[in-house]
């Protein structure tokens, strides 16, 4: 299954204040590489960078690399496909996160925002799930 992970996903499995599920889901990823590949683009590296401190950066970047997980740059991501999500009152952020995931092709976005993402998934071609209820689903 393809996945795009929010950057709380990443903030709460290796961040001071973990929950249980983002810290599951990451180990289950990682245990099962070949049923699940997971993408990330910069502004979400960037982000977490910016929130965590460097011990915890390293762990994720050691992760990232254990995968094989290349870095997807924002530019590639078609304005026109971000535009749409902004159109619904997404924040950009978010807006980009959403077009992010469409642009990819996954077929999940794994996300704790209840307010923008988990509140609307009849938005997006793609199911957005928080980590608690991907586990219960696909695990």
């Amino acid at each position: 299954m393809f996945l795009v992970l929010d950057t709380n996903e990443y903030l709460f499995a290796l961040g001071s204040r973990r929950a249980p599920s983002s810290v599951e889901l990451l180990e289950k990823i990682a245990a099962n590489p070949e049923r699940f590949e997971i993408r990330i683009c910069r502004s979400i590296l960037n982000e977490i960078r910016e929130n965590s401190i460097p011990q915890r950066f390293r762990e994720l970047w050691n992760f990232l690399n254990l995968l094989g997980i290349t870095l997807d740059e924002d530019w590639d991501v078609p304005f026109e496909i971000v535009a749409k999500y902004e159109a619904l009152g997404l924040k950009q952020g978010d807006a980009f996160v959403a077009g992010y995931t469409e642009y990819v092709g996954a077929q999940c976005l794994i996300t704790e925002n209840r307010k923008d993402f988990l509140a609307h998934p009849g938005w997006f071609p793609f199911k957005v799930l928080n980590a608690e209820t991907f586990l219960k689903q696909f695990i």
